[in-house]
């Protein structure tokens, strides 16, 4: 499978535009088509850390993706990736609530395509976890959480 964004399921490491990420990587070595914001401090379980977060916008066919990857004290510990199917409609408010089933559906079996067959919203690998899940607005998203995640991980 070749796509303009491809995540070892061996490693958890994303090849995207270009790019090899991997939990080494620093915001400084992405590509140029990545936004790269300004570090701000977030709390952290109980402590402030500088965080950092970077955007890239893919087109894959009909299919838009969109790369977030967030970074605590310059070392990264998440990736995020929503897509979006012209062919769901989301437009209106009754469009967006009513098609959050289908757009679940089209974050798992994208990234069942790319993981292996996944059971359920969440998947533990060595290298970290990864699954399906919604924010407090009903956007659905993809989340990888590397082993640098301390507020996954713990300490």
């Amino acid at each position: 499978m070749t796509t303009s964004l491809q995540i070892d399921r061996n490693t958890g490491h994303v090849h995207v535009a270009g790019s090899l990420i991997t939990p080494a990587t620093t915001p400084e070595q992405l590509g140029a088509g990545f936004q790269v914001g300004d570090s701000r401090p977030v709390l952290v379980g109980e402590r402030e850390v500088p965080c950092r977060s970077t955007r890239i916008s893919l087109q894959e066919g009909r299919l838009g993706i969109d790369l977030s990857l967030r970074f605590e004290a310059e070392q990264l510990v998440s990736l995020f990736i929503e897509l979006a199917d012209p062919s769901i409609p989301t437009d209106s408010d009754d469009d967006f609530y009513a098609s959050i089933p289908l757009r679940e559906k089209l974050h798992q079996r994208w990234l069942s395509e790319q993981l292996g067959k996944l059971d359920g919203t969440l998947a533990h690998f060595p290298w970290g976890t990864a699954g399906v899940a919604r924010d407090k607005s009903e956007n659905v998203f993809i989340y990888l959480h590397n082993r640098n995640n301390s507020w996954v991980f713990g300490d």
